[in-house]
């Protein structure tokens, strides 16, 4: 049963990058701004075919999205979709986003789809199974050594969070090689998952933006801690390749 979910998982993400991407660097709608973020009309258009595209196969099952949530609660089977993680990168012209849809049973993540439409990267997930990178297996880095180590440390939107990151970002940039700031939380568990990354930290991040992801990582050898934030929906979050020692790294 996970396979054929993950098969309705990689043929609608691939149906939502497709939409995407023919929008890309085009006139952009914008519906909702705010101090650190934005919201497009595409967010919820895509949301709505990616929806639509679910429910043709699975019509009983529950489906959580960042642009709300249809179905029923006592369905055991829960699919968490990001429409366009990046949405900022995406308004600006900047060629780094993509489409995270995840499936949980009983709250189990089961399987798991990252899908990048611009450098058209499919990254996978299942249990049981390997997590591949377009039909490759992919595993962590091996880099043990922080000053070895490429990483992202991320900014969420509150002054708070933004406060923490910036003093995690002062503490390790001394220590490793390099840190970097995407704009894409799934995909930067998806580059820690294939060894491009070597950790992320996010001091407040939403479910839909790190559900398939976390497996991915968790399948590929890495490490995932988590911190409830709101049960269920928010969380802080520290992915590593499973070698790196972050645990000086906490979220107090």
């Amino acid at each position: 049963m996970p396979n054929d979910f993950l098969s309705t998982a990689i043929e609608t993400a691939l149906e939502a990058g497709d939409f995407l991407r023919r929008h890309f660097e085009t006139d952009i709608k914008i519906s909702e701004k705010f101090s650190h973020d934005i919201k497009i009309e595409l967010d919820n258009l895509a949301q709505e075919k990616i929806i639509a595209s679910i429910l043709k196969d699975y019509p009983e099952h529950q489906i959580i999205g960042e642009e709300g949530s249809i179905g029923s609660k006592d369905s055991e089977i829960c699919w968490i979709v990001d429409p366009l993680d990046g949405t900022v990168n995406f308004t600006y012209g900047i060629p780094h986003f993509c489409i995270s849809i995840a499936v949980q049973k009983r709250g189990k993540t089961i399987a798991g789809v990252i899908y990048d439409p611009i450098r058209e990267e499919l990254f996978t997930a299942s249990e049981p199974g390997y997590p591949k990178l377009n039909g490759k297996v992919i595993k962590s880095s091996q880099r043990s050594f922080l000053s070895e180590s490429v990483g992202v440390i991320g900014f969420s939107r509150t002054k708070e969070t933004i406060a923490k990151a910036t003093d995690l970002f002062f503490n390790l940039v001394p220590k490793v090689r390099k840190i970097r700031f995407t704009g894409s939380a799934a995909l930067d568990l998806a580059y820690v998952a294939c060894g491009r990354l070597d950790f992320y930290i996010e001091q407040q991040i939403q479910i839909w933006d790190i559900a398939a992801g976390i497996l991915l990582v968790e399948k590929s050898g890495g490490k995932i801690t988590t911190k409830p934030i709101i049960e269920g929906k928010t969380f802080s979050l520290k992915a590593t390749n499973g070698s790196l020692n972050l645990d000086f790294v906490t979220f107090d």
